[in-house]
């Protein structure tokens, strides 16, 4: 499981949820997305409180995403993950100053063996505190991000899945890839395979690069072209990267990240003549990669090593203090903030709360659909 939080949050609400629930139908309308439910929340609630929030950031949104599908974990496990996801997010608050939805997706990855698809848990969270009326971060990344890092990993290593598999663990390291085939605006693409690779293939692969029609196209002939490269032992460090990169015409940015490179091309620009960049993600994009380690023999003696019980136990600990320490600075960085949001008083006095229950007729179920928020 990996946490992902999006960039998007200053329109209105139509735009985030119209996606989350819904799909276009045959005729271009707007229908029910197929594999989409809701399962904690209110669309219509949340929908208002984005929309008539008057901050600039309006809504945080993400998702929990799975190697498994949605049907090979318990709906108690989802529960659990959900309700904890929200006490390492609110940390302090009580479930009246915020306000947050969840809807499952299991439409990823899904064919004729397995109607059921890839597992997400995606949440929509209005940027506002409910009581005072205050802007509302959810996640701030250089505050955040160890915090939320730590229980994903406790997460990973104490779920199990309905037959009794761990989940899949993104930090295993026979899981880490060369380059990132997947992109936010591409579909899921093909394996890369050198035997169907053909020369005439990476011509044409080098042509896009010299002159790329789209940054989609730029960024996936980069990377086929480099795994060619990786295949016939040229681009086995960082230096060689590098130096590939540039002798196809590409720019390397400046304030790349630890983990991920961006390049330009002055013949892909945007309508102000500005060029675009590409970001490129990978183990063969990071500061410090080096060929040697993703050998198969390499990677596999990493993948013992990473299961051993003394290391797998090391990890856990260093994640539950990471994650004790960042709830205990989170809360009070919330108790502080929001210190004069007191609880609001029953709307009757105590004396006459006796003679309302007598009196009173019970309502439907739907008249607190958004007035009290049922816990899991």
């Amino acid at each position: 499981m990996i946490v992902k939080f999006s960039d998007h949050g200053k329109g209105k609400a139509s735009g985030v949820l119209n996606y989350l629930l819904k799909e276009k139908g045959d005729k271009g309308a707007l229908v029910p997305r197929a594999h989409a439910k809701v399962l904690y929340g209110d669309p219509v609630l949340t929908e208002h409180l984005i929309n008539t929030t008057p901050y600039k950031s309006k809504y945080k949104s993400g998702y929990l995403s799975f190697s498994e599908r949605a049907d090979e974990i318990s709906e108690a496990d989802k529960k659990r993950i959900m309700q904890e996801f929200e006490e390492i997010i609110f940390c302090g608050l009580e479930s009246d100053q915020y306000d947050i939805l969840w809807i499952e997706h299991a439409d990823k990855d899904i064919d004729d063996t397995y109607p059921t698809g890839r597992l997400e848990l995606n949440f929509v969270i209005p940027c506002q505190e409910l009581r005072s009326g205050k802007a509302f971060q959810p996640y701030y990344e250089p505050a955040d991000q160890k915090r939320v890092n730590a229980w994903k990993n406790i997460i990973n290593s104490e779920v199990k899945t309905i037959q009794g598999e761990p989940l899949s663990d993104p930090n295993d390291p026979e899981r880490k890839r060369l380059v990132n085939p997947y992109s936010s605006h591409a579909p899921r693409p093909m394996p890369f395979d050198l035997k169907s690779y053909t020369k005439k293939d990476a011509d044409k692969d080098e042509e896009t690069i010299a002159n790329p029609p789209s940054r989609k196209l730029l960024e996936e002939a980069i990377k086929r072209r480099l795994l060619l490269d990786w295949q016939n032992g040229i681009a086995m460090n960082r230096r060689r990267v590098l130096s590939q990169l540039e002798q196809w015409g590409l720019t390397i940015n400046r304030g790349n990240s630890e983990k991920t490179l961006s390049v330009t091309s002055s013949k892909l620009t945007d309508k102000n003549g500005k060029p675009m960049g590409v970001r490129l993600k990978g183990g063969m994009f990071e500061k410090e990669f080096n060929g040697h380690q993703f050998k198969p023999e390499v990677k596999e003696e990493k993948h013992s090593a990473y299961y051993n019980r003394v290391n797998r136990d090391e990890r856990k600990q260093s994640d539950e203090e990471h994650l004790a320490n960042g709830i205990k600075i989170k809360e009070a960085y919330h108790q502080e903030r929001y210190k004069n949001s007191a609880t609001p008083k029953p709307l009757v006095s105590d004396k006459n709360i006796k003679q309302e229950l007598e009196v009173a007729k019970p309502a439907p179920a739907e008249a607190y659909r958004t007035s009290f928020r049922q816990r899991f």
